[in-house]
């Protein structure tokens, strides 16, 4: 073990327990909130920031963020997947027919369960960029990828889209 990995280690040791509660108390479960402190410290293994002064507050800093994008993603996955309340699948125009209401309604649907069928990795590039509005550089950096590679799942995610929502019209 190299001096970085011998440090990293005693800090796991040391502040593992605490950031797991952390989680906990932000609402993720207990397996949910071990693996988020896996990955901060894997994160924190591979390429620590350059003027780390205080690990423990960088480690907490890191539990709260991934305690949030958590959130995020269980609310936009429910927004996402829960049907839409009757009032926003009215039509402002009252001469619209109800056939088109249904035909709207059908689209949403088929390209909801289309996201869902979209590789995992894919279908994460894809909810971060056009539903959050990350750039690039901030997806590839929240997910520890290369900018390329956040482009590369974000233009298969959109074939792939493109592709069920024309063989399903």
């Amino acid at each position: 073990m190299n001096d970085k990995t011998t440090g990293i280690a005693a800090i796991y040791a040391a502040e593992r327990q605490n950031l797991r509660l952390r989680l906990i108390q932000r609402g993720l479960d207990a397996q949910q909130a071990s693996d988020a402190v896996q990955d901060i410290f894997l994160r924190l293994l591979r390429s620590p920031p350059a003027d780390l002064r205080d690990p423990g507050a960088y480690l907490r800093r890191s539990a709260d963020t991934m305690a949030i994008d958590h959130w995020r993603r269980q609310h936009r996955h429910f927004a996402l997947f829960a049907p839409l309340p009757a009032e926003e699948l009215a039509v402002s125009d009252e001469a619209a027919s109800i056939e088109g209401q249904f035909v709207a309604r059908e689209r949403d649907q088929r390209l909801r369960r289309a996201i869902a069928e979209l590789p995992p990795r894919s279908r994460e590039v894809l909810l971060l960029h056009k539903y959050e509005g990350l750039s690039y550089a901030e997806i590839a950096l929240r997910l520890g990828i290369a900018r390329n590679t956040v482009m590369v799942h974000l233009a298969n995610a959109m074939r792939s889209l493109r592709a069920a929502m024309r063989a399903s019209d």
